[in-house]
């Protein structure tokens, strides 16, 4: 065991959950101040609010540097057998150390000088969205070779499309984002104004942003179906199926924030405009814990397996994302509340899609484990000439012992190859194989 892999398996009840909980709730209220700045012109210039932004910022430094750790640790026998894995954490960790030190000389330019130039903030945007892009597309793609083999379930298509959409919306908004900010001044002091620009009227950012809504909902969908079908499964491994309709609640959430696209709530009308966007971005967040209970819910009900910690490292990613994915620093504000959430969208993104990833490849290996079994169970003639006889109790036992085997020895080549174990109990085999001979016995009285 590695000193990281120590760490975390001594320290995750007791201190993790409390550090991340707290790291969370300062992004929560970055993401509040963000969305609001242009009405708290006055207190984010003051000492206190120059004093909160950098205690989020520290915050977010320590908060991304335990986030790496867990992550190195329980990624690490992936790694090993996978450079795909390995080299998008390399990479990830590179990303994230630039934009820690954007984050300390942004600081230092406001300490020193009472002023910083915009174009950290251009660099933020620039990098998370496209850096965010890569990776979505990457993944995609190997999703798409999966489903191409014709061994895997309508989820992994349902994903590829979700993230091919994604990795687009992410190119959109660094294209977008980079654009706005050009057009504001090059040095922003606190007597800068915080506001936001528009495309030029039939650009074609402007046509795209105007349908943004709609295209980020479809992602949304796609992925909630597929997740709830990755979920399905180990629900019934959990024997908890009925519990799969938990995966809906992130719809309640999510459906909050686009009110004003839904014409519901007219942005351009009302004058409480100030408690509508707080309102719209804890109902961003609210959507990403929902998504998070949902992983969450069906890990807890798990055994101790490698895809129940990847589940939770999902449900963490989901949490993070949906602070990170909802705000931008285009505005130019001083000081820039939200660059801090805005930082953390590559490395939420990178949790999410691990998370993902390694619980899809889970999944497949236990199917082509099940699926063996299975052929097995029904080419065993002594076991299926038995059903209905007072043998056929001693024929079960004999072949569960006998396929548990074969299935340790399988389940070990797969884990040499991925690096992730999908053991199954001998209870499990034992309730596949009387599945199979249900199957048999219903076949021969049709």
């Amino acid at each position: 065991m590695t000193s990281d892999q120590q760490f975390f398996s001594l320290t995750y009840s007791k201190y993790t959950i409390l550090i991340i909980s707290i790291f969370l709730v300062l992004l929560a209220i970055e993401n509040v101040d963000a969305i609001v700045a242009r009405f708290l012109a006055q207190f984010n210039t003051s000492t206190a609010g120059m004093t909160l932004f950098i205690i989020i910022s520290i915050g977010y430094i320590l908060g991304q540097f335990l986030l790496l750790r867990f992550m190195n640790s329980s990624s690490h026998t992936i790694k090993v057998r996978s450079s795909l894995i390995s080299n998008l954490h390399k990479a990830v960790s590179i990303v994230q150390s630039v934009l820690v030190g954007n984050i300390i000389l942004l600081i230092a330019q406001m300490a020193l000088f009472s002023r910083y130039s915009i174009l950290s903030l251009v660099l933020v945007a620039y990098v998370t969205n496209f850096f965010t892009a890569g990776l979505l597309a990457v993944f995609a793609l190997r999703f798409f070779s999966w489903y191409r083999n014709g061994n895997h379930s309508l989820g992994i298509l349902l994903y590829a499309l979700a993230f091919i959409i994604l990795a687009t919306s992410e190119v959109f908004a660094g294209i977008g984002s980079g654009y706005l900010l050009w057009q504001k001044d090059d040095i922003i002091t606190p007597a800068s104004e915080a506001h936001f620009r528009s495309f030029p009227e039939g650009s074609l950012l402007d046509i795209f942003f105007s349908s943004y809504s709609y295209v980020d909902y479809s992602s949304f969908l796609l992925t909630l179906v597929a997740s709830a079908l990755l979920l399905y499964h180990y629900s019934k491994k959990a024997r908890t199926p009925k519990m799969i309709i938990i995966i809906a609640l992130p719809i309640l959430g999510y459906t909050a924030t686009i009110l004003d696209a839904l014409n519901i709530y007219d942005t351009d009308t009302n004058p409480d405009l100030f408690y509508y966007y707080i309102f719209q971005i804890l109902a961003a967040i609210s959507g990403g814990a929902l998504f998070a209970f949902s992983f969450w819910f069906i890990s807890k009900k798990l055994p101790e397996s490698p895809v129940k910690t990847f589940l939770k490292i999902a449900a963490l990613g989901f949490v993070i994302l949906y602070l990170s994915n909802h705000i931008d620093v285009n505005s130019g504000p001083y000081p820039p509340y939200g660059i801090n959430a805005l930082s953390l969208l590559p490395l939420s993104s990178y949790f999410v899609l691990f998370g993902l990833y390694s619980s899809a490849l889970s999944l497949s290996q236990d199917i082509t484990l099940r699926n063996h079994l299975r052929s097995m169970a029904r080419n065993d003639q002594n076991l299926l000439s038995s059903i209905g006889t007072a043998q056929m109790e001693n024929e079960v036992k004999r072949a569960v012992g006998e396929l548990k085997g074969v299935a340790d020895v399988e389940e070990k080549e797969l884990a040499e190859k991925t690096g992730i174990e999908t053991p199954i109990a001998e209870n499990e085999v034992e309730d596949y194989l009387k599945q199979v001979i249900e199957e048999v016995a219903r076949s021969r009285k049709k």
